[in-house]
């Protein structure tokens, strides 16, 4: 009895010291000098979350005020390639200049990319306004977790990565907010202008927060680091391949466009995969990448081909506002729709066991693709709570496949490059919906979108075979998905 009685008492304690841990873990994060880099990098990924969704809200009264709806793709197609070369400067700056300098340099190419917008005239200021704000937003995403890595303890890493993580979600909620009421004023312009008061704030905590000297002893400034510009040039150059060949809104240019961005990755591929093959040399994608003869391959690729039929969400709030007549509000929270169903469907499936997590990667994208068709028709003819219902299944199918997907490429690479596979799953999502969001601008121009003789009828018709067109993709990533599965027999 007596060994039973200290066997609870220990339990208890140990309960006990486990609950206090908990929280003084959580406390921690901003302890100890570590809360003003804390509060450095969520308010630079806030920044750049929050923005995304303003400038999803704003955009139809922008397009409207400066023309260039042919080029209404490039809106999100250019912040997406710059995002992804941001995301790839992210550590070599910080090895190189050190993480307050790399903040710096990263908040003010936001900064500049946002006041480009602000004061563009035309559509081509804009659009390189949009370049540069995606490079800005890429190196203080990526920046955030080498920030992590760096400063804190590993003790406090899932911690201070779920901080971040949450930042997207207040991002997803005031986001249309702000954009719905500047663009209902008819002060778009504030939207972008926001920006640099916001940045110049985060550049002022970032001074002050000591990352020169947390930092000192893992990085030395001035260390020579090589970036591989050539494969990440040919990446850019297949993306805007396929967005050159939709603006005409012709068959044969938008076939050529398409050829030559599937070459043009093609190629970066090749290359990296020499490269990885050279002695010495480093890879930007891991083995087999986008090749579904092996399972990571297939995974990869219904990872790339789920989360790049997302793109299509973006013509929402368009038709809601400029074509239905609807509040910008009502079309900026629209089209964070499919970003919150896909988190809460992601939190919702994170535990599922194995038997229940092959079920996931083979009905989400059965779910995602539902959600397409549908939306497509609700587009057409149905009313806001309609449409919003049919985008829920275009996120929630992603989401309950994402984690087990995500999960199964890690366990599919080499030994080797397992932690190369783990970074390569942000970087896969970047490439796929910069391509989409391309193809995107193809489908919806092929279709009417921007032909001024079909006027209204032309966008609503442009959207809607744009969802239809759509559906296939995650409808193709089932496909990748039961050939992963059978590469990777259950255990």
């Amino acid at each position: 009895m007596a060994l039973n009685e200290s066997g609870g008492g220990a339990r208890n304690a140990a309960g006990r010291t486990a609950d206090r841990d908990a929280l003084v873990g959580w406390a921690v994060l901003f302890a100890k000098g570590n809360g003003g880099p804390l509060v450095v990098l969520t308010g630079g990924v806030l920044m750049h979350a929050l923005s995304l969704r303003v400038v999803a809200t704003v955009l139809p009264p922008a397009v409207a005020e400066i023309g260039g709806l042919r080029f209404f793709a490039w809106t999100m197609t250019l912040a997406f390639v710059g995002a992804i070369w941001g995301a790839a400067f992210a550590a070599p700056l910080a090895v190189s200049r050190g993480l307050r300098d790399s903040y710096r340099i990263s908040l003010l190419l936001f900064a500049g990319g946002s006041a480009a917008c602000a004061t563009a005239p035309g559509i081509g200021l804009f659009l390189a306004g949009r370049l540069l704000q995606g490079l800005g937003g890429g190196l203080l995403t990526a920046l955030a977790y080498t920030t992590i890595s760096q400063v804190f303890p590993a003790t406090l890493h899932t911690r201070a990565i779920t901080m971040v993580s949450s930042v997207w979600s207040v991002g997803a909620l005031a986001g249309p907010l702000l954009g719905g009421i500047l663009a209902g004023l008819g002060l778009w312009r504030w939207a972008f202008w926001a920006d640099v008061p916001i940045a110049a704030a985060v550049a002022a905590l970032a001074e002050r927060a000591g990352l020169s000297r947390r930092d000192a002893s893992r990085t030395r400034a001035g260390t020579a680091v090589k970036i591989d510009f050539g494969r990440l040039t040919l990446l850019g150059a297949g993306v805007m391949a396929v967005a050159l060949g939709g603006i005409s809104g012709r068959v044969f240019p938008a076939g050529c466009g398409l050829v030559a961005g599937i070459v043009l990755l093609a190629a970066m591929l090749r290359i990296d995969r020499a490269a990885g093959a050279a002695a010495g040399g480093s890879r930007l994608l891991p083995t087999g990448a986008f090749d579904p003869r092996g399972a990571l391959g297939a995974v990869s690729l219904a990872m790339a081909l789920m989360a790049g039929s997302t793109t299509a969400a973006f013509y929402v709030p368009y038709v809601v506002t400029a074509i239905g007549g609807h509040a910008p509000m009502a079309g900026g929270y629209l089209s964070a729709v499919v970003a919150v169903s896909w988190t809460v469907a992601a939190l919702a499936s994170a535990s599922a066991g194995r038997a229940r997590a092959r079920r996931f990667i083979i009905g989400g994208p059965m779910l995602s693709a539902s959600g397409l068709v549908l939306s497509a028709w609700m587009l057409r003819s149905g009313s806001l709570a309609l449409v919003a219902l049919t985008l829920v299944p275009i996120g929630a199918g992603v989401g309950v496949a994402w984690a087990h997907l995500a999960s199964l490429m890690i366990a599919s690479a080499a030994a080797a490059e397992r932690g190369l596979a783990g970074a390569f799953i942000s970087t896969l999502q970047l490439i796929a919906q910069a391509f989409t969001s391309a193809l995107a601008g193809i489908v919806a121009n092929l279709a009417g979108f921007a032909d001024p003789a079909l006027g209204a009828e032309g966008v609503v018709r442009g959207v809607f075979w744009l969802f239809l067109a759509f559906s296939l993709l995650p409808a193709a990533a089932m496909l990748a998905g039961m050939r992963a599965l059978r590469l990777d027999p259950p255990g």
